[in-house]
């Protein structure tokens, strides 16, 4: 599998809304990565991690936005898969003087916790650890309760659902103040949504938790590929219909 210099590329950055940055995927098996800045104390939260070999371009990325990266005092992940969590390993090492903390949910937590790789490369990708140049090693993972609050300084406080279907660990991240949704790979814009047919996955699941997220009211939705929207409950709600769809035909 051929993957394009990604480390000398830049990811494109903009603010989605005050204080709150999207930075886009690069190609092959990367994610949309999204970083709030705590403005009382000037540290950054960032909400998944990328596949390592981006997260050089994110740096520039954020560079670009004003926005240091030696300030990423926390993390938070959506759920296990590659593309979403092999950035921690190099993010970690980079950061070693005060690396920052690590949040995942239930089976997310588990994996990272114990570094079971066959988990974090789901199905027959044909992939491996050693084309990121990366090792997967045990990580210290804070693990997230559902229905908890996270607050990022004063302004954000997210809501945790868990919402599988795409993955057994995956989980939305919803501000209800400011209407952002963060839903990992559960669905996306323009009536896509997750694929449930890696490990763990389930069609049935995957419908139950856009159903659920269907019912937030949703301004941003801004998920972990593709592009993001101002306009949320109309893409969730075509995606829903969308994955309805594909249900009538078993």
């Amino acid at each position: 599998m051929f993957f394009p210099d990604t480390e000398n590329s830049v990811k494109l950055g903009r603010e989605v809304t005050e204080d709150i940055y999207h930075f886009e995927e690069n190609p092959m098996l990367d994610c949309n990565q999204f970083i709030i800045n705590d403005k009382s104390t000037g540290e950054l939260a960032l909400f998944d991690s990328g596949n390592g070999l981006s997260l050089k371009s994110l740096f520039e990325g954020m560079n670009n936005l004003g926005l240091d990266y030696r300030k990423i005092t926390k993390v938070f992940l959506t759920h296990e898969h590659v593309d979403h969590v092999l950035g921690l390993y190099p993010l970690i090492k980079t950061l070693k003087s005060n690396p920052p903390e690590l949040y995942a949910y239930g089976e997310t937590a588990k994996i990272l916790r114990e570094g079971i790789e066959s988990k974090i490369f789901p199905g027959n990708l044909g992939i491996s650890p050693k084309m990121f140049g990366l090792e997967i090693i045990p990580l210290d993972v804070k693990i997230l309760n559902i229905h908890e609050t996270i607050n990022i300084g004063s302004e954000f406080t997210f809501n945790i659902y868990y919402t599988p279907g795409h993955s057994q660990g995956s989980i939305c991240y919803y501000e209800s103040n400011k209407k952002i949704l963060i839903p990992g790979d559960l669905v996306f814009t323009g009536g896509s949504f997750g694929r449930y047919d890696f490990p763990g996955g389930s069609l049935d699941a995957l419908i139950e938790s856009i159903k659920f997220v269907n019912n937030l009211d949703v301004k941003y939705l801004l998920p972990g590929h593709m592009g993001i929207s101002d306009n949320g409950n109309p893409q969730i709600d075509y995606s829903y219909k969308m994955v309805q769809s594909i249900k009538s035909f078993f």
